[in-house]
């Protein structure tokens, strides 16, 4: 004979299911109370705004061509970038830096690309480290026109400029000798910063160089520090000597922010080019957008378009006439 669970049985767990889903959508939230604007929640982010105070921008911030200008370069809106159309475009638009993603090719040349192979953004096959350059060029990036992927050496002899600052992620271990012999041959330490994980930023701490620590959001061990430990973000950054700490902005609370700063750490954040959202990070004291569709985020600050992007060492500060 099958015997109905009580009433009140029944009650407590449809109770206990409650609570748990209001506890976590409250905890989700308040991790990140403005991240919704360009998603599907745009009454939630009206609501989120208005109930969070904004003093207004007290520092300029600088723009961060992402990949160039990753999106407005695209085909059917995947994000490539890092070709020489994308830098133009970053470049048009005015931003502060550009950054690209390098790997090394088989044969030791190191080349702008970001992912792990070639197979999703080009017509080719195979994994950057396995290709030779000559095998890299001969394949088409999906975009639109078609375009070949740029080696380092490429990239700086066609958009070199002595007042022009790079950010270069690093996305692979064990390419340090190539990237550090490359950069003090090509920029002076005030025009480069390089990016990169925990693990890569390991082998370039020492190096003399600008590091940004990126703290990637597909990255669980991340997201759970943000979410239950945000000092230890910060930690990993002072343990690597990084001056720039790179979030996505769902991480880019408040109290994490205030956190960087007192301890001379730049908040850089990414996966936004919406313009509350910028304003109110500004505010905020975020100091660095990396953007996708640089020129949509310059015109978000038109007071800040004919002043100067930066101090004497790249980052940013209240800004005089160029």
């Amino acid at each position: 004979m099958h015997l109905k669970k009580p009433k009140w049985k029944r009650l407590a767990i449809v109770s206990a299911a409650f609570l748990l889903v209001s506890v976590g959508t409250l905890l989700y939230l308040s991790f990140s109370r403005f991240h919704f604007s360009n998603q599907a929640f745009p009454s939630l982010a009206s609501f989120q705004w208005k109930r969070a105070p904004n003093n207004g921008i007290a520092v300029c911030p600088v723009i961060i061509g992402h990949r160039g200008s990753g999106l407005e370069s695209a085909n059917h809106d995947l994000l490539i970038g890092s070709t020489a159309n994308a830098i133009q475009r970053a470049i048009d638009a005015g931003v502060d830096w550009i950054e690209i993603d390098i790997r090394l090719s088989r044969d030791g040349h190191l080349v702008a690309f970001h992912d792990e192979t070639i197979d999703a953004k080009t017509s080719g096959e195979g994994m950057v480290s396995e290709l030779s350059l000559e095998e890299l060029q001969n394949v088409e990036v999906l975009v639109d026109p078609p375009e070949s992927i740029l080696s380092l050496d490429e990239v700086f002899s066609r958009f070199h400029a002595h007042d022009r600052k790079w950010v270069l992620d690093v996305k692979v271990n064990g390419i340090k000798d190539q990237v550090l012999e490359w950069v003090k041959r090509r920029l002076p330490k005030e025009r480069v910063i390089l990016f990169g994980t925990y693990d890569i930023l390991q082998e370039y701490k020492g190096s003399g160089y600008s590091l940004g620590y990126t703290a990637l959001w597909k990255n669980f061990g991340n997201r759970m520090r943000v979410l239950l430990a945000p000092q230890e973000v910060i930690r990993r950054c002072e343990n690597v000597e990084c001056k720039v700490l790179v979030l996505p902005v769902i991480f880019a609370n408040r109290s994490l922010v205030e956190a960087a700063e007192t301890r001379g750490i730049e908040v850089w954040v990414y996966n936004t080019d919406d313009e509350l959202d910028l304003r109110y990070l500004a505010g905020r004291g975020v100091s660095g957008f990396i953007v996708d569709r640089p020129q949509q985020v310059v015109n978000c600050f038109p007071d800040c378009s004919s002043q100067a992007p930066s101090g004497s060492d790249g980052h940013a500060v209240n800004r005089s006439d160029r």
